[in-house]
């Protein structure tokens, strides 16, 4: 049993070596444009296989093969059992020099007419479910036999050509078998020894191996397995093609081929191919038609063309078995399967479309010249209606363009082309611009659109606004025209005024009309445009004060530097002493599109005063004070009524007491003056003027002009107090202070002392303030005077307060005396021992008493 399976295990492999040759062989006997041409080596098919000694051989010459690594003359039993595996067999001329003496005298070669120039490998001896086959390859391929029950043929047996053995079983044995395209194995052993198996049964009827696992399912799929049909046709190939609505369609056809075998299309840009089994749509590109697949052509009717797929190849290989038979004999017959493109297997179809369409120009004119502004051309199928719209506008060279008229075109197009005119005329802006002219800024922008031809009228706006201000137009001149061929542009100018003013308050200050009277001047501003703007320093107002219709004095200012606060004068000219005069300030010789300056409040009146320079009297015997009241700023505000402010002075008087001669007086006066505006500071001087009949004839000398001594006062006190803008003084003024000499009686003031006058030579008393009339003067009245000897205040008044002094006794009365009981001392001689024999008269004491006696 185990020498019959290696008997047929060499058959097997005898015959896997011969289909590979074989399909070498065939392979070159299929070259070319796909014609069958005689090799001259097909002689090789017939010459392989196990000769009369036992030896393999290929063309009648002997094979060596390995064994251990020396060569010897293969035997397929040997070869199985001893040789090296995954070795090359080889011819003699292949094998080693070295090698080659010893194994030429143990051959015997044949000349031979050809030699097919294969590689035979033995990879080995596989063995699966107890059958054993060897695994071979020829040219790198593995091979299978068809007949495992019948002889290796001898050497020199004729075979027959190589042919196609279209047996669909064979083919899908060797295609679900093992190393075919759809193997069904993944144990190799297992694969070659089934497929070998299988094969034999298909050709031979063998029996063996059925009990193998995948035996069953192999077989199932040698019989009902898919259909390995690679050969291509197209059942119908001249395609007609005829209008079905809007397209043109051909025909269709089927691929009859197995369902995976396919045909690829390339699809021309301008024709679509439509597979009606799948639905599938393809245009401009490829598209894979499968075996079953029905397709047909669609087309535009603008499409004029002859289409034609050109020759389209199958996409699978063909899967062709090949067996060669002997000529005569009962020696096995060679099988072989073979994987190629056969170019001879294609296949083609065709189909003409024809131009079905007219076409139609849409031409858009300009009306004026007749210019063709836009063209668009339309290709339509014969007999459909068409309507054409104008366009809203076109665009030309930057130029836009509007339809004359709106109206559609239509029509049936007929046999001949169709030209559908519309016209157009040029539209033209007018752009009208509103600008500031003081600032150039543009206010507004509007614009309008018109065609060649259209009559414009503008006229500038009267409601514009800047802020609280309405736009005042420069010119309100009406620009019109008619539009031709370019853009127009319409400037008007607006203005409003640069500032806003208005008087806010004025006031007068007295002077003297010597002087003139200071003005000064507030103004409310408001700036309607900002300083840089050229016109702020062009535009030109005036500040002027009047008396009456006479202009006093005047400024100019220009609306950039008319200021808030500026001061004027009113000059001496027409001024009087201690008169008042209403005096107007007024804004004016503006332009009243410049300046904003309501008429209301364009003036203010109000009263100026010059100084009044009065000499105030007041006798002390019959007034309590003297009084002076004047006027120092007069002011007005806006809708307000005049205000004045005053300066006070006044002086509380009192008559003097009646007195003796020898006996002093004090002379204080107390000066209150009051200032509402705070301008004047305190410089006052003040002189009592008296007869020199009453002035002491001692050491102290007075300024005497006309018999009258002026007597200065000093100021022995002084406050000045502030509230608001008000200031009030108060200061004392008294006599000099004075020393009087003991024994004298003589008078000195106090830088006669300081200084040591040579005249004093007796003991100095305080005189105080006082004036001290002549001891030896003459009783009666005397008048005489305190005045100011520097103007007080603004208004620069004086002041001469009279008083009357009553000289009534004595002091030391005389011989002469009329006044005898009114006179303070009567000098009699009395004795120091005993003055007063009588007792101390009325109101002395004993210490009177002493001191005379002394």
């Amino acid at each position: 049993m185990k020498r019959k399976q290696v008997y047929r295990v060499g058959f097997i492999m005898v015959f896997a070596v011969l289909v590979l040759i074989t399909q070498t062989v065939i392979s070159t006997m299929l070259r070319g444009d796909g014609e069958n041409t005689t090799s001259k080596n097909n002689s090789a098919l017939s010459s392989f296989g196990v000769n009369n000694e036992g030896y393999l051989e290929v063309g009648g010459e002997p094979l060596y093969m390995s064994v251990k690594g020396e060569y010897k003359k293969a035997t397929l039993k040997e070869l199985i059992s001893t040789g090296d595996k995954n070795q090359e067999l080889k011819t003699e001329s292949e094998l080693p020099k070295n090698v080659f003496k010893e194994i030429l005298t143990l051959s015997f070669i044949k000349p031979q007419v050809a030699k097919a120039k294969v590689k035979i490998e033995y990879i080995g001896a596989v063995s699966y479910g107890g059958n054993i086959v060897g695994e071979f390859r020829v040219d790198g391929q593995l091979a299978f036999c068809l007949q495992h029950v019948r002889s290796t043929p001898g050497t020199g047996a004729n075979y027959k050509d190589a042919k196609p053995y279209d047996n669909p079983k064979i083919q899908r044995a060797l295609y679900y078998g093992w190393g075919g395209e759809g193997n069904i194995f993944k144990n190799k052993d297992e694969g070659i020894v089934t497929t070998s198996l299988i094969l034999d049964r298909i050709y031979s009827g063998g029996k063996t191996g059925q009990s193998l696992p995948r035996y069953d399912k192999l077989w199932d799929l040698v019989l009902n397995g898919k259909d390995l049909n690679r050969k291509v046709r197209f059942t119908n190939t001249n395609l007609s093609v005829s209008m079905k609505g809007n397209k043109q369609v051909s025909q269709s056809t089927k691929l009859d081929t197995a369902k995976d075998n396919y045909v690829t299309i390339n699809v021309p840009k301008n024709i679509t191919v439509v597979n009606e089994t799948t639905g599938k749509k393809v245009t401009n590109g490829p598209i894979k038609i499968f075996g079953g697949d029905k397709i047909h052509l669609e087309a535009g009717l603008d499409v004029d063309t002859q289409f034609n797929t050109g020759n389209l190849s199958s996409g699978l290989k063909i899967f062709q078995p090949m067996i060669t038979a002997p000529q005569s004999g009962n020696t096995q017959v060679l099988g072989m399967i073979r994987y190629f493109k056969d170019p001879n297997n294609t296949t083609s179809f065709k189909a003409k479309f024809e131009l079905r369409q007219k076409q139609i120009t849409v031409q858009h004119i300009d009306k004026y010249n007749n210019k063709l502004l836009k063209e668009e051309k339309y290709t339509r199928n014969i007999g459909t209606e068409y309507s054409f719209d104008p366009k809203n506008s076109i665009t030309d060279n930057g130029d836009k363009y509007i339809p004359v008229d709106k109206k559609t075109k239509k029509g049936v197009l007929g046999n001949k082309d169709v030209t559908v005119k519309f016209y157009y005329n040029l539209q033209r802006k007018v752009t009208v611009k509103h600008v500031d002219a003081r600032d150039d800024r543009v206010i507004k922008t509007e614009s309008d659109l018109y065609v060649r031809g259209a009559k414009y009228s503008y006229k500038p706006k009267k409601d514009l606004k800047k802020g609280d201000y309405t736009y005042r137009p420069v010119s309100t001149a009406v620009k019109k025209g008619e539009i031709g061929s370019k853009d127009i542009v319409i400037t008007f100018y607006y203005d409003v005024p640069l500032i806003k003013a208005s008087m806010k308050k004025i006031q007068i200050y007295t002077e003297l009309a010597s002087k003139g009277l200071p003005v000064k001047i507030n103004l409310d501003r408001v700036n309607v445009y900002p300083d840089s703007v050229n016109d702020m320093s062009k535009e030109k107002i005036k500040l002027s004060i009047y008396q009456g219709k006479k202009v006093v004095a005047t400024k100019e200012y220009t609306a950039k530097s008319l200021p808030t606060k500026t001061e004027m004068k009113i000059p001496a000219t027409d001024l009087v002493v201690n008169k008042k005069k209403a005096y107007t300030v007024k804004l004016e010789g503006f332009n009243k599109n410049a300046f904003d300056i309501a008429t209301k409040t364009a003036a203010l009146t109000t009263d100026g005063y010059a100084a009044s320079q009065k000499k105030v009297t007041a006798n002390a015997a019959n007034a309590t004070s003297l009084e002076y009241k004047g006027v120092v700023m007069t002011e007005r505000e806006i809708n307000k009524d005049m205000k004045l402010y005053y300066e006070t002075l006044s002086i509380p008087l009192k008559p003097l007491s009646k007195m003796r001669t020898g006996y002093g007086f004090e002379m204080p006066v107390n000066i209150n003056y009051k200032n509402e505006i705070s301008t004047w500071s305190d410089d006052m001087a003040l002189l009592m003027k008296t007869p020199t009949s009453i002035v002491d004839k001692s050491y102290i000398d007075y300024l005497v002009k006309n018999k009258v001594a002026s007597v200065p006062l000093e100021k022995t006190k002084g406050a000045a107090t502030k509230s608001g803008n008000s200031t009030t003084i108060s200061n004392i003024y008294e006599l000099q202070h004075v020393n009087v000499e003991k024994q004298t009686g003589s008078l000195f003031n106090d830088d006669q002392v300081r200084k040591k006058d040579k005249r004093i030579k007796h003991e100095l008393i305080n005189g105080e303030r006082k004036f001290y009339l002549p001891i030896w003067g003459d009783i009666g009245d005397y008048k005489f005077t305190v005045e100011s000897t520097k103007a007080i205040g603004v208004n620069q008044v004086s002041f001469v307060v009279n008083h009357n002094l009553n000289v009534y006794a004595h002091m030391i009365a005389h011989m002469d005396s009329k006044t005898i009981k009114e006179d303070a001392v009567l000098m009699k001689p009395i004795s120091l021992d005993n003055p007063f024999p009588e007792g101390l008269p009325k109101g002395w004491t004993n210490k009177d008493e002493q001191w005379i006696k002394k």
